[in-house]
């Protein structure tokens, strides 16, 4: 087993003054190979690169989302004067259970592993502790872990452990059985589609989070348009867009969403293409782009369940409202 251990200080939590935090609250990440190797490879060329990850923490029983977010203008902009150069995981109420849970030398135990769905994709999804009784036992043996590494401190402190932290392992059993359940209800779920009668019903169980995550399965990670798909291990270069804007009351079902290339969402967000009701790209005849013009009268690929299709009531508020946007230099 190999474990990520970070001893939180003031600083990036926030330093907490009378219960209240002065600034966002974060984890520093350090960026010494083997920790980062645990994370999503982040670009040093594209300005703080983020990815999200998916987090189980073992003192709660859910799925957390963290932003994991490389700052580099020293090399991604390197006019910046501040010339920042450093990794953090960015904290939030669902992993703090609504609290400022995290506190000073408090110690984080982190470990990766990969959960295999049965259409064969596999996914990295991390386990999180915290330690919290700085008197234990446990907290002192993986203290001198930290204090004896020989990964530079800096804004504090880091390891990598290699063994079995059993305590850590007793917990993560039972989450880890759960996780793979999970796994396996949300491939049921895809096979056996929603009666469209039905969908209005559910739609407060979507958030911007399983928003992102069902229209990925849906369009099986790949762009609608291109069918193409850059990807190492669980990094992608898709997100998920709205057909109808969230900003104009869009909602986060998956039949409002596509699967795009970054390239392609902008592009379709600021109206240069339009889906017909037949899902077939239509470019506007304005848009000064060969590359775009060469995806025009061809079918996107369509999801086999029909959960997943974008509804046609989503694809007119698009054409009617969207296309074009370009030409008045709009902002959705």
């Amino acid at each position: 087993m190999k474990y990520y251990l970070k001893k939180c200080k003031h600083q990036e939590l926030g330093s907490i003054s009378n219960g209240q935090a002065s600034r966002g609250r974060y984890l520093l990440v350090s960026k010494n190979d083997g920790v980062l190797s645990m994370f999503p490879a982040l670009s040093i060329t594209q300005l703080n690169d983020s990815s999200v990850i998916p987090i189980f923490p073992l003192y709660s029983n859910k799925k957390v989302y963290c932003n994991f977010v490389y700052h580099n203008s020293k090399y991604a902009a390197p006019s910046d004067v501040t010339g920042r150069n450093e990794y953090r995981i960015y904290l939030n109420k669902e992993l703090e259970n609504d609290q400022l849970l995290f506190a000073s030398n408090d110690i984080v135990i982190i470990r990766s592993f990969e959960i295999t769905g049965d259409d064969g994709d596999t996914q990295t999804i991390f386990l999180l502790d915290l330690l919290k009784e700085h008197s234990s036992t446990l907290y002192t043996e993986l203290n001198q872990v930290i204090e004896n590494s020989d990964i530079p401190h800096g804004k504090g402190g880091h390891a990598v452990y290699e063994g079995n932290i059993s305590f850590f392992e007793d917990r993560a059993k039972t989450k880890i059985q759960t996780i793979q359940k999970a796994v396996v209800a949300i491939d049921e779920t895809v096979k056996f589609p929603i009666e469209p009668s039905k969908i209005s019903s559910i739609e407060s169980l979507f958030n911007s989070v399983s928003f992102r995550d069902f229209v990925m399965i849906g369009y099986e990670s790949k762009c609608a348009v291109t069918g193409m798909v850059i990807r190492h291990e669980n990094l992608l270069n898709l997100e998920a867009a709205h057909i109808k804007p969230k900003s104009h009351g869009g909602s986060y079902l998956p039949n409002n969403g596509l699967a795009l290339c970054r390239d392609i969402h902008w592009a379709f967000d600021k109206g240069f293409f339009k889906l017909d009701e037949n899902f077939t790209v239509i470019v506007h005849d304005k848009a000064l782009s060969e590359w775009l013009h060469f995806y025009n009268g061809k079918q996107i690929h369509i999801p086999e369940n029909p959960f997943f299709r974008p509804s046609s009531e989503n694809l007119k508020y698009h054409q009617e409202n969207v296309f074009g946007l370009f030409l008045t230099s709009g902002r959705l």
